[in-house]
């Protein structure tokens, strides 16, 4: 499946963009070591079209460049630039090499794509603003092969370069400089076209057609040519050998590796807070179970020796049989009005067993079972009309008996 199958779909307009290349000039500098003016060879910019849209795109002869297709088992941008970087590895020891990837397909897991090597030195291009594009020459141009099936090689010529790119089904398989120098007897453009011949040939590849651009004597419609171009193979826009895309890549690296180091610290910061919170709970709830154990077993060797189960109110249920040895005011509620309460409560619910009833002038406690926990909530709810303060307390359930419970009534 070739890469034009794979991305038909994609269309961009740079009929409006603005197109300019890149040229050696020289310039006289003053050279502070030594004290004295030298001429020196640097890039600059030259118009080709002048655009209306918000798009620059800087078409550069490089010396040093370089592609390869790549094929990963995986899609991440961060693994499948590392991954070239080990790669290329062993040709870095001659000099330093940047690398710009460019996925190109995506098929489950894997990944797909072409990537550009190129020395650090051809990249001091001066900055064409935000939307800039940096392209190598001949690479816009391979609509020109449309006819030939992708086929073929796409060329560029100026007054110092000359350089080409050959395709085979719309994929870049191999770039090539030279340095322009006509007056050689035949014509170089013609001479590196019969490399190519050459080249096709003993490698079993589809020599297909040409396209020769000569930007110094040439007059062709530089954006509609792009323009098909990015149709035909739309992963050419994501292409820019540009130093500040480099650098914004590094940078945002650089960010995720600083940011992924402080998030590790306040991961582990954080897993330190919550241990000793964790800690802190254990031993709050251990101390609290023990002062539980200790006050109903305070209660049970003070005032109910008998009592089994958990008591879940010891301190009150103390404070209450302190007021009934105390005594109080039996005037504000006498034991016949308590008895007479008791026996309308009795009539209206039915099936509630009473086993122990303490009376004091604050209320009464009662101690007995139930069927059921809807009879013992209905035998609270029959004393609410009777008292401030009705609960049932220490509700558990006996098998073959029912449901025991402490009901405490207060006037």
């Amino acid at each position: 499946m070739s890469l034009t199958d794979i991305f038909s779909g994609g269309n961009k307009d740079y009929s409006t963009a603005e197109f300019r290349r890149i040229i050696e000039t020289i310039q006289t500098v003053h050279n502070d070591d030594t004290g004295e003016d030298e001429t020196v060879k640097r890039p600059s910019v030259r118009i080709i079209t002048q655009g209306s849209g918000k798009t620059t795109v800087t078409l550069a002869p490089m010396k040093s460049l370089s592609l390869e297709e790549y094929t990963f088992p995986f899609q991440n941008a961060g693994k499948i630039a590392d991954a070239l970087k080990l790669q290329a590895m062993p040709y870095t020891a001659g000099g330093e090499l940047d690398i710009f990837p460019v996925t190109v397909s995506k098929e489950g897991r894997n990944s797909r794509g072409i990537v550009w090597y190129v020395s650090p030195g051809e990249l001091n291009i001066p900055s064409a603003g935000r939307n800039a594009k940096i392209w190598p020459s001949p690479l816009p141009l391979v609509s020109q092969l449309e006819e030939f099936g992708g086929n073929g090689v796409t060329m560029w010529a100026d007054e110092e370069n000359i350089c080409s790119i050959l395709w085979q089904s719309n994929r870049p398989v191999l770039y090539r400089w030279k340095k322009y120098l006509p007056g050689h007897g035949d014509d170089p453009q013609s001479r590196e076209l019969s490399w190519y011949d050459t080249y096709c040939q003993s490698r079993g590849l589809e020599r297909g057609g040409d396209f020769s651009l000569n930007i110094c004597d040439d007059d062709c419609d530089i954006g509609q040519i792009v323009s098909e171009s990015v149709r035909i193979c739309p992963w050419i826009a994501d292409v820019n050998l540009s130093r500040t895309v480099l650098e914004g890549a590094r940078d945002l690296e650089r960010t995720v590796r600083v940011l992924t180091r402080i998030s590790c610290w306040l991961l582990a910061v954080g897993v330190i807070i919550l241990g000793a919170q964790a800690l802190s709970y254990i031993s709050t709830q251990t101390q609290t179970s023990e002062l539980r154990a200790r006050t109903e077993a305070f209660y049970r060797e003070t005032f109910d020796p008998t009592r089994t189960g958990r008591i879940s109110n010891p301190v009150t249920l103390a404070r209450d049989k302190i007021a009934s040895l105390s005594g109080g005011n039996d005037e504000a509620h006498p034991l016949d009005e308590v008895l007479a309460d008791l026996g309308e409560v009795f009539s209206a619910v039915s099936g509630i067993t009473i086993d122990i009833v303490r009376y004091n002038a604050d209320g009464i406690d009662c101690t007995g079972v139930a069927p059921d926990m809807t009879t013992a909530l209905n035998f609270r709810k029959a004393w609410e009309d009777k008292a401030n303060l009705v609960q049932v307390d220490n509700t558990q359930f006996v098998s073959g008996i029912g449901y025991r419970f402490d009901l405490r009534v207060r006037w």
